[in-house]
């Protein structure tokens, strides 16, 4: 199983309309699709034609089409999405998982290092 790299710009040919391309930016930007076709669509205007479609067919044709672990995973999908979108609040949200982690940690450690836990350890035996 080929792992996909959750950082990267794919297309989203399955949510696309023509490549994809618009809607592969929205993915990766967590923005609707429809405001990048837009924005694209005014680009054209304003820049000409050729040089939009040129960019446009060329990211068509060099971008990798979306895994399906990514769409199978929409958990993990969700995360890397924030991860990229916003930074400082994950990792606000990973330090938290930790802490919390660590916490449990030192709780079972507490326990097993303790009296209590040395003498029902002790009665178990006695009762074998």
């Amino acid at each position: 199983m080929t792992r996909f790299n959750p950082n990267r710009l794919y297309k989203n040919t399955r949510d696309g309309r023509v490549m994809g391309v618009c809607a592969g930016i929205a993915d990766y930007f967590d923005i609707k699709a429809s405001l990048i076709r837009f924005l694209t669509i005014i680009a054209v205007f304003i820049s000409g034609f050729f040089p939009v479609v040129f960019v446009y067919v060329l990211m068509g044709f060099v971008l990798e089409d979306k895994p399906r672990e990514i769409v199978e995973d929409p958990e993990e999908d969700r995360f890397w999405r924030e991860a990229r979108t916003k930074p400082d609040y994950t990792k606000a949200d990973l330090n938290t998982r930790f802490e919390d982690i660590e916490r449990r940690t030192r709780d079972m450690e507490a326990y097993m290092t303790s009296r209590q836990f040395r003498l029902q350890r002790e009665l178990r035996e006695l009762e074998d």
